[in-house]
């Protein structure tokens, strides 16, 4: 995990330059042959993802300080805002409410994926996160050395802001009341509320999930290289904005030539026939690992069979909770499956969700303990997860 540097300018010039490189080498090689026999991106073919792009060393330190600046955290340089009482009331929120989070949740979903994760860590670095809204956090905490990250939701991608202007504008208090609004549950309860986010990622002073996005990757220690706002097209290749109708979205550069890719998209039968882009990307990026949290069961219904066939086709392996991929889905003589925790059914609000079979397999299975919680059952001792791995073909 790369944290911002501080030193001379040949130090600034090298951190800057050597990320891009190295994204512009793995986005331009074929990509290796597949574990499982899964068929590879055809080395003739372009990426589809966007050429990198170069910030100016001005566009560079505004754009990090302003990322900084969100995450609660010092710049390197001169940001007047770190001398206000609105800044300096966030940033103490913001520091015990991560200080709150690393203790329950993450030191230990650092732990526990280091243990459990290896082998499709391993396999794959690329990372599937349908139905995640603007979590990229769990998705790092758990895939910290993955290369590509493929985020999908229903909220718009919104825009970076630039915090000395939201100050010189006299909105910086506003602004970041909102953002501590918007990130008050998946910090409490490790995910976002889907009507919540109407409201708090669309209204007059945050017009999309992208200040979230930011603060979760400068929180987990990253750079950011560049924001390229993108359009999905229907063959599963990004474009750049403007130049095609799709999928609006977002290609983040970050670290040391990492990619994270969201895309506001309806991930539904009726909207992948559509535009099937996101599941045509999935397949040119395949293998990948897919996470699920959180996911409003979406993925039981007939009419997300799409996107529920897009993962299992070509994921080495999917770590959910049981609001992704019903247990039955999963084909014993293609899938092993590893259960950790204490199924103890869904919440209320999905009580129609049962899974009766997931009820017996935790009973026959001997599984170890989950020492976090995750999704809507976020206190550790209700909570489970299974990490499904794709039985090589013989």
């Amino acid at each position: 995990m790369t944290a911002l540097l501080h030193g001379p300018r040949l130090s600034l010039i090298l951190r800057r330059t050597l990320p891009l490189l190295a994204l512009s080498l793995f986005t331009f090689l074929p990509c290796p042959t597949p574990a499982h026999g899964d068929k590879a991106m055809d080395s003739s073919q372009a990426s589809p993802l966007l050429p990198p792009k170069a910030l100016s060393s001005d566009d560079f330190d505004r754009l990090n300080a302003s990322a900084r600046g969100l995450a609660g955290e010092r710049a390197s340089g001169d940001a007047s805002w770190e001398s206000t009482k609105e800044w300096s009331d966030y940033q103490q929120w913001l520091d015990g409410r991560w200080s709150y989070l690393s203790r329950v949740r993450l030191n230990a979903m650092r732990n526990w994926g280091s243990a459990e994760l290896g082998d499709l860590r391993s396999e794959t670095s690329t990372v599937f996160y349908p139905f995640s809204g603007p979590d990229a956090l769990y998705a790092d905490t758990l895939f910290p050395t993955s290369r590509i990250l493929l985020m999908a939701g229903l909220e718009p991608v919104g825009t970076m802001p630039d915090l000395a202007k939201l100050q010189q504008d006299g909105k910086l208090g506003p602004y970041l009341g909102q953002v501590k609004t918007s990130l008050f549950t998946i910090l409490a309860a490790s995910f976002f509320k889907t009507k919540d986010m109407k409201s708090d990622f669309n209204n007059e002073l945050v017009d999309g999930i992208m200040p979230a996005m930011v603060v979760f990757l400068t929180r987990q220690g990253y750079t950011i290289n560049s924001i390229q706002y993108a359009v999905l097209g229907r063959d599963g290749a990004v474009h750049r904005h403007g130049e095609i109708s799709g999928a609006p979205g977002v290609q983040i550069t970050y670290g040391d030539g990492r990619t994270l890719l969201y895309f506001q998209a309806d991930l539904g039968n009726d909207g992948l026939k559509d535009n099937p882009g996101y599941v045509r990307l999935m397949h040119r990026l395949a293998p990948g690992v897919t996470y699920l949290k959180a996911a409003s069961y979406l993925l039981y219904e007939d009419y997300f069979s799409t996107i529920r066939n897009a993962i299992l086709d070509n994921s080495v392996g999917v770590v959910e909770d049981d609001s992704g991929i019903p247990l039955k889905d999963f084909k014993p003589a293609q899938w092993q499956i590893v259960p950790y925790g204490n199924y103890t059914g869904p919440i209320a609000l999905f009580k129609d969700k049962l899974q009766p079979d997931l009820t017996d397999f935790y009973l026959k299975t001997p599984h170890q303990p989950l020492t976090f919680g995750s999704g809507y059952k976020f206190v550790a001792s209700v909570s489970s997860l299974l990490v499904a791995k794709k039985i090589a073909p013989r």
